[in-house]
């Protein structure tokens, strides 16, 4: 154990260990294989870069995102340690150069994309120079039940059985158990120990924020942004995230940006001193910023998986951190609308497989330009669910994609009659009848007016160079054709299965999809309702071994929130109403049956008829009185129930209150109601509460 750490200092810099690590870096030189879950901060990559320091040779790390492959090589080339990485952002020589320095054990990291295994080349240089350790990281996207599922990943242990006799490890921030399974699975690692740690996180604090409005909500942001300090603000769209940030003059981060634009956006992120980003999802990655001390969730996220991973880049730097998410109902519906846009029915999948092969060239390839092809999938709801039918498709074995630099892109529909263009360029003596000619020619006799692709396609099909293609376009535009500049998202090729005319889909598969998806947001919402701790649930979730371990600074462990305003004196006598209603008919009813009660509406049970607090908020009206329930659930006086008809209860804090053992106080979001009256004496002559014991 000294010399490890003799190591991990020498390497690294580190004087010890974090919590979890040390007994992965032992099991892993004792030669186990491991199925390794460690949250985003809780140093996972450490875990299996010691290990390969400290053995000879080198070690291969098969990673899904070449942004995070860079980050990861460029922090260990800072370090001193040789490391590169292979994949089609990398010249030529350049990727000969690094296999030849991994022979040579001048390289001690070799970081390769899954889809790398398709090249016979590479799989015999592994089968002749092993690496001492194989790591496949962000793991889960090897699930067919995770949510960035790589066929690739699946692929590779079929195309290179060499694999089969070296240590193979599998690491993931986000992997539940049944995702664990379907990892060893499809690594075909049946005896793979899992290994889940790291998930408790004591310096962070989780709130949930319950929001009546979306005034509410923006009043919670606003106060949050005025503590200036680094903070993340998730949000569930692109629009949102444009939304916030002209409202707040934030920066924004999201994947529709231009490249330059995201990495202005890192770059202010990680080198301000008090940054404060919007951001969809796709901000993170890669992204190590240690001092963040503010992750809000604007909108309600789509899986605790994606929800730990996100706020968990708060307090990297053991210090107190915030990670708040803001429960407003209409953002179900966003999700509920996002659950659709990522399972689209059988009809789209039909439509974007027989215009993919209505375009695909001879050897099945097409660029993919979503914008483009969406005004002719009729029930498609936008661009996001054609990429969702891609995907789709992609783990269904129907599409490839392929590494190709696709460059300008559009779609080109003539204007006129062919026949007419054909007859008046026929003599092909400019560059603009040559290019008209053999352009329609080409499309005509495809049976269509209209070409997507590339500017090297129309070259190569009009036999003029780029620079003449482009100056042709620039001229013509407008009157002989349109020119649609399209969004290029790579290359897709259809393979044998793709390629015939009918689509043949495993229907019961994406069925299961969506089915999952769905557990997963309920799964979110079972979280919002918790009377647990909040990480603890979390931490269960993912199933570590933590007993009876709680925070101690969530909102359920006692911790207020102080985003709110102290209640006022009439408030919290209107509150302590409210806990005495409750104390008569405690877990039994729903939350909209005992506002009714509260506010003095029939109902069939006779139990809440006969309530002595029955109409006791009458005067205040229904939004008050449901925004003093959320109040007090908030700051935890009221506990919600689960199962599918969950009931509202006192917690021991709320019985506190009714039993006059403890004085409530209570936090309010937004403005004090204005017209809020006394009413005179409604609880005189009700029966007193004073006293009564929890039975």
């Amino acid at each position: 154990m000294e010399d490890l750490r003799e190591a991990l200092k020498c390497h690294f810099g580190h004087d010890d260990f974090l919590p979890g690590q040390e007994e992965v870096v032992t099991r892993i030189l004792a030669g186990e294989e491991l199925c390794v879950v460690m949250p985003t901060g809780a140093g996972k990559s450490l875990c299996y870069q010691l290990p390969i320091m400290v053995r000879d040779g080198y070690g291969l790390v098969i990673s899904p995102l070449i942004a995070l492959m860079k980050d990861q090589v460029d922090a260990l080339n800072a370090r001193g340690i040789p490391a590169a990485s292979i994949n089609s952002s990398i010249p030529r020589q350049q990727q000969n150069n690094a296999l030849l320095a991994a022979i040579h054990g001048q390289l001690k990291f070799l970081y390769v994309a899954p889809e790398r295994f398709r090249v016979e080349g590479f799989r015999a240089y592994l089968a002749k120079y092993p690496p001492n350790l194989v790591v496949v990281d962000e793991a889960h996207c090897v699930s067919q039940w995770g949510h960035d599922f790589r066929p690739d990943y699946q692929r590779l242990w079929d195309l290179t059985p060499e694999l089969q006799s070296m240590q193979v490890c599998a690491f993931t921030a986000t992997a539940t158990p049944y995702v664990r399974e379907d990892i060893r699975e499809q690594l075909k690692r049946l005896n793979m120990s899992d290994l889940v740690t790291g998930f408790v996180r004591p310096n962070l604090s989780f709130q949930v924020v319950n929001c009546g409005s979306l005034k509410e909500k923006q009043d919670v942001l606003e106060k949050l942004l005025d503590k200036k300090v680094p903070t993340i603000v998730y949000v569930s769209t692109r629009k949102e995230a444009e939304k916030l940030s002209d409202g707040y003059g934030l920066r924004m981060y999201h994947a529709g940006m231009k490249d330059l634009e995201r990495k202005a956006a890192q770059d202010y992120f990680l080198q301000d001193a008090c940054p404060q980003l919007v951001a969809t999802n796709a901000f993170g990655m890669g992204i190590d910023r240690p001092d963040v001390r503010i992750v809000v969730h604007y909108n309600m996220p789509g899986s605790l998986e994606a929800y730990y991973q996100e706020a968990g880049r708060a307090g990297r730097d053991g210090e107190p951190a915030e990670c708040i998410l803001l429960d407003c109902f209409p953002d179900r519906r966003i999700q509920e609308f996002l659950l659709d846009v990522n399972n689209p029915p059988l009809d789209v999948l039909r439509d974007v497989h027989r215009l993919l092969r209505k375009d695909m060239r001879p050897d099945g390839s097409v660029v993919w330009m979503p914008n483009l092809l969406l005004p002719y999938v009729d029930n498609a709801k936008n661009v996001a669910q054609l990429n969702a039918a891609a995907r789709i498709l992609e783990r269904q074995g129907i599409l490839e994609r392929e590494f190709a630099q696709v460059g300008d892109v559009g779609e080109l529909k003539f204007l006129q009659p062919s026949a007419l263009l054909l007859r008046t360029n026929e003599a092909q003596n400019t560059q603009r009848s040559i290019f008209t000619y053999r352009v329609c020619s080409y499309v005509t006799e495809r049976g269509t007016r209209t070409f997507q692709g590339t500017l090297y396609e129309l070259a190569e099909i009009s036999g003029l160079r780029l620079d003449q293609v482009q100056k042709v376009i620039e001229v013509l535009s407008g009157t002989v054709f349109s020119w649609t500049l399209g969004d290029a998202e790579g290359v897709l090729k259809l393979s044998e299965k793709g390629q015939k005319e009918k689509l043949e889909i495993d229907e019961k598969a994406l069925v299961r999809k969506e089915q999952l998806d769905r557990k997963r947001f309920e799964d979110v919402q079972m979280y919002i309702k918790t009377t647990r701790c909040r990480q603890a649930y979390i931490i269960s979730y993912f199933g570590e071994k933590i007993g009876d371990w709680r925070c101690g600074c969530c909102d359920r462990c006692g911790h207020a929130h102080s985003l709110g305003r102290k209640a006022s004196d009439r408030e919290q006598e209107l509150s302590r109403h409210i806990l005495d209603a409750i104390s008569y008919v405690d877990g039994k009813f729903g939350r909209r049956r005992i506002v009714g009660m509260l506010l003095g509406e029939n109902d069939e049970r006779q139990d809440l008829m006969d309530n002595p607090w029955h109409g006791i908020l009458a005067h205040i009206g229904k939004p008050f009185c449901e925004k003093l329930l959320r109040a007090l659930e908030d700051d935890g006086y009221i506990q919600v129930g689960e199962g599918e008809y969950p009931c509202l209860e006192l917690s021991e804090k709320g019985w506190d209150v009714v039993n006059r053992k403890q004085v409530m106080d209570l936090h309010l979001l937004g403005e004090e109601e204005k017209t809020l009256k006394r009413q005179r004496s409604r609880s005189y002559g009700r029966k007193s509460n004073y006293g009564r014991r929890k039975e």
